[in-house]
């Protein structure tokens, strides 16, 4: 299809750098074109890659700088037709090639390279040295006709001169030469001799069957090219959509994960004034029953009563202000979890604006390339059109071999499908941490199941299992059922060191076997009451006062050492294994009266708080009181001194007639120091770090101590004071 030279617009033929007409135009590899003085100093100020100003394609920097491109001889011949035509429309007086007068000019002699004006015009054409210029002149009408076209303008022009002898007009190309126009001289004796020869019309065929292969191969794309900017806008917008409702959806789990909180707050409030409310309740009770007791005793006991009274607000306000502390703490837990949830919530919305904002970001460089990319592809549809429309054989044998390269790269620019636009339409973030995560299941217990043989488990068991530690039954066993729980209580050095255990539901003591229980729980923990085993070898046993039967408390452990607090020594530091477990079973435990007496002598130590079960004729069954000495001068019995509650005093009693209640760090007879200062009745009885003695042990939190001041015993609690070094 000719091409009509009034369907290229006049900027098509202007350098994009100076916007005026190409002066030598050089063709970069994308071809685009350039003035060659307007491109040499983007390409001498480049390393190894030169990138074209407009489309940003990059391609190797030529060994000889900007001549190493090639000179587009269509562009300037289509520039030089442009300046002539101007010239010969405006009919500007220019010199005259057949009269040599300065004249209108009416056509020009592309054969004469020179002007002519109207009278010369008719000779020029019509002469008999001249007639054979007539096709190559370029006449008034010519100009005026607005359907010439690029062919033939093609036709008008020679062809070109032969590189080697410019008088020759070149009649053949060199293939191994980049298509260079030769004349018949140069091709067979000359520098030319032995290349590879093609005659201009079949080499312009073979290059004009590639160029429209490649341009047919272009059209098919071009739905994706011109299509891409609407898919990138589509993506854009649900970039924007998937935004603002991934913001919505962690709005709404703020707000639902806010309610929550709120809920819980009020839960606290209100479980707050529930307690208070009973607290409340039971204290009018309590007084409401002390003063009818009151009233039906003797005025003489008013005091006595008065002291519950205060002893009963006082546990009150005790209470009160654990639970006001308790309440206070879940507060401030709500608060630090709300604040923690707000803070979520704002590293959630920046998340998703920074992804937002960098997805933007990458749309816009996508938006480029594709920009730059259609400007390569209508670039190189209208240079390639341009040259088809000539059809000038020495046009298409100099152009259409670089424009077939630069088609297959952008035929692959034109099949990019850009998939990674479908992830840029998102954003991704965390979900709001639930405030109240549920709570962890508990670690499996190691069971039979989780060995290989019987002999397996029996030694994990063995190796493991302490005194102390609670088992299962997992098969019945010598009358214990399956599934009983007890306490291991120690180890029958007779029978294959097997665990003795108190079993609940067989109401006694039984040794079973390794390989027939489970271990349930670990034993010694923070809290526990033990005593250094008599097999320990450790030299802090010796700083116990004389005696190494003493009970402590667990105040530290990390499953190897362990920290015990002694009444003698604070701090006591040792091994795990160097201790034992104190268990503190009743007389109902076992089953013959000869086991228990074993288990009291081994259990019992001063200050360790019994009770009287059987009638020994020196007082009631039920009396309670502390351990004040010990003597097992009298061989097989065990006495011991207790100072008694009820009916007060002190007396001896047989080890298998008493029962333990519990264990008694402080005792009666030691020396005390105030924790803090303690009052009554708006009165300091005793100031922080004052000493004094225990007089008395009411129950497992109460003591009497002495107080020179008024001269008697005073009831404190055990949490009030501590051991005086």
């Amino acid at each position: 299809m000719a091409a009509q030279l009034v369907e290229l617009e006049e900027n098509f033929f202007n350098c994009p750098i100076c916007l005026d007409s190409f002066k030598d135009p050089k063709l970069l590899p994308c071809l685009h074109r350039y003035c060659r003085g307007c491109v040499k100093p983007e390409v001498d100020k480049s390393d190894d890659k030169v990138k074209c100003p407009l489309c940003k394609q990059e391609c190797d920097k030529p060994t000889d700088g900007v001549d190493g491109f090639k000179t587009d001889f269509h562009t300037r011949n289509v520039v030089e037709y442009i300046q002539l035509k101007k010239s010969v429309a405006a009919e500007e007086v220019r010199k005259c090639i057949g009269c040599s007068n300065e004249l209108q000019v009416a056509a020009f002699c592309f054969k004469c390279r020179g002007f002519i004006c109207r009278k010369c015009h008719e000779i020029h054409e019509n002469s008999g040295m001249t007639r054979d210029h007539k096709e190559h002149i370029l006449a008034l009408k010519d100009v005026k006709d607005k359907h010439l076209t690029l062919e033939k303008l093609g036709s008008l022009k020679e062809a070109p001169s032969c590189s080697e002898h410019p008088e020759k007009l070149a009649e053949i190309c060199c293939v191994d030469c980049d298509n260079l126009p030769i004349c018949v001289v140069c091709g067979q004796y000359e520098n030319h001799k032995g290349h590879t020869i093609r005659g201009v019309r079949e080499l312009a065929a073979e290059e004009r069957k590639k160029i429209e292969h490649s341009m047919k191969a272009l059209r098919e794309q071009d739905g994706n090219v011109r299509g891409f900017p609407a898919k990138l806008a589509e993506a854009r917008k649900s970039l924007e959509v998937n935004i603002t409702e991934t913001k919505a959806r962690i709005r709404s789990q703020y707000n639902k994960e806010v309610g929550k909180l709120n809920e819980k707050e009020r839960e606290s409030v209100g479980l707050l004034a529930k307690h208070k409310a009973e607290i409340d309740r039971k204290e009018r009770e309590v007084v409401a029953d002390l003063n009818r007791q009151r009233e039906r005793e003797l005025k003489t006991v008013n005091d006595k009563y008065d002291k519950c009274v205060s002893e009963a607000k006082a546990k009150a306000a005790d209470e009160r202000g654990g639970k006001d502390t308790a309440a206070s703490k879940t507060k401030d837990m709500l608060t630090k979890k709300r604040s923690y949830l707000e803070n979520e919530l704002s590293d959630s919305f920046s998340s998703v604006d920074h992804q937002g904002n960098t997805n933007m970001k990458t749309f816009g460089e996508l938006s480029d390339q594709s920009t730059h990319r259609i400007q390569r592809y209508d670039n190189f549809v209208a240079v390639v059109t341009s040259v088809l429309a000539s059809r000038d054989h020495w046009t298409d044998v100099s152009c259409l071999p670089d424009m077939n390269v630069s088609s297959k790269q952008l035929i692959e620019d034109a099949k990019k499908e850009f998939p990674e636009i479908a992830a840029l339409s998102k954003v991704t973030t965390k979900a709001i941490t639930p405030v109240f995560a549920p709570k962890a299941n508990p670690s499996p217990i190691i069971n039979r199941d989780d060995f290989k043989s019987d002999a397996d488990y029996e030694k994990y068991v063995k190796e493991h299992l302490r005194i102390g530690m609670t088992l299962r039954c997992r098969k019945a066993n010598q009358g214990v059922q399956e599934g009983d729980t007890g306490k291991v209580i120690e180890f029958d050095w007779w029978n294959n060191l097997n665990p003795i255990c108190q079993w609940q539901r067989l109401g006694g003591t039984l040794v079973v076997s390794y390989s027939d229980v489970e271990i349930v729980d670990q034993g010694i923990r923070v809290g526990s009451k033990v005593r250094l085993q008599r097999s320990a070898v450790n030299p802090s046993r010796d700083q116990e006062g004389g005696n190494p039967r003493s009970v402590g408390r667990v105040t530290a452990t990390d499953g190897k050492n362990c920290t015990v607090v002694f009444p003698t020594k604070k701090q006591w530091k040792g091994l795990l294994s160097d201790v034992e477990q104190v268990l503190l079973l009743r007389r109902s435990a076992f089953q013959d009266a000869s086991s228990y007496s074993a288990y009291v002598r081994d259990t019992i130590v001063v200050g360790m708080a019994v009770r009287r079960y059987k009638d020994d004729g020196m007082g009631k069954v039920g009396d309670t009181g502390t351990v004040i000495m010990m003597d097992d001068s009298d061989l097989g019995q065990l006495r011991i001194e207790v100072g008694w509650q009820r009916p007060g005093g002190t007396h001896w009693a047989k080890h298998s007639n008493i029962e333990i209640l519990g264990l008694r760090l402080l005792s009666v007879g030691d020396t005390v120091r105030a924790k803090e200062d303690i009052t009554a009745y708006g009165a300091t009885l005793l100031a922080k770090g004052d000493t004094t003695k225990i007089t008395g042990i009411v129950d497992s939190r109460w003591c009497n101590v002495h107080f020179a001041g008024r001269g008697r015993s005073w009831t404190v609690l055990f949490s009030q004071i501590e051991l005086s070094s």
